[in-house]
């Protein structure tokens, strides 16, 4: 299996839909027939793969890569730990958006998954928050647990702009509205690049989007020594939220 792993990954790049669920599949049971050693190999080499299957057009394989995820981040042992911390980094976002995926099915795998990846990482905060969904919160906690990833996390919120489910637009606005006030790089050259895309979401379809678009733009143009009051900070990010639940 560990001969042919790269091999099955790459034939998988331009497969269809169906192709890419059998090849989890596979995956998934030979995994459980694996000795712990090369199961970590293999977990460790089939996660970064994982990772852009989340936000596949198809819900079946979002949920599917998400929870298989969720099951090889904790296979690794011994010194795979150390490189699985890195991917699994990488995933808190993702995962945190997806959160907000109108399947019911994939938004709770992404729960389960988060909550998997913060316990890994020994995450007391984005573990709690995670456990009693307080979705609200997951944000602000991911840019203030680690500050050196915010300008990676503004760069990783930007596709998710012009994701075609209305909530996860809006998750991201109301992310980068966030991470606007964490940001270290104060270029205008970045300044630029997050209102562009911003304002490509003041003609959005959705009201509460482009309300919400016009909003952040203001933020992320203020000077940081007259950021926006906390009270404001709240609003933008759990107002959308609470407003959904009612």
């Amino acid at each position: 299996m560990l001969v042919l792993l790269p091999d099955i990954m790459a034939s998988q790049e331009n497969a269809n839909t169906d192709n890419k669920m059998k090849a989890l599949l596979v995956f998934r049971n030979v995994l459980g027939h694996m000795s712990r050693e090369e199961a970590s190999l293999t977990a460790l080499q089939l996660v970064e793969k994982l990772l852009p299957l989340f936000d596949d057009e198809s819900s079946q394989l979002r949920e599917l890569s998400i929870c298989l995820f969720r099951d090889v981040i904790q296979m690794v042992v011994g010194k795979d730990k150390k490189q699985m911390e890195e991917n699994v980094r990488r995933s808190l976002l993702p995962l945190f958006f997806r959160m907000s995926d109108q399947s019911e099915s994939v938004a709770k795998a992404s729960q389960e998954a988060l909550l998997v990846a913060a316990k890994l990482l020994k995450w007391r905060q984005l573990t709690h928050l995670t456990q009693t969904q307080q979705t609200c919160r997951i944000g602000e906690c991911l840019l203030v647990q680690d500050r050196s990833r915010v300008e990676e996390y503004l760069s990783q919120s930007l596709p998710y702009l012009k994701d075609a489910q209305v909530p996860l637009r809006e998750a991201a606005v109301r992310f980068i509205g966030l991470a606007a006030q964490h940001r270290r790089d104060q270029s205008e050259e970045k300044l630029a690049e997050i209102c562009t895309a911003l304002q490509l979401l003041e003609k959005d379809a959705e009201l509460s989007v482009s309300s919400l678009a016009i909003q952040t733009m203001l933020i992320v143009r203020s000077p940081r020594k007259k950021a926006t009051s906390g009270w404001t900070l709240w609003a933008l990010c759990c107002w959308p939220c609470k407003a959904r639940q009612k």
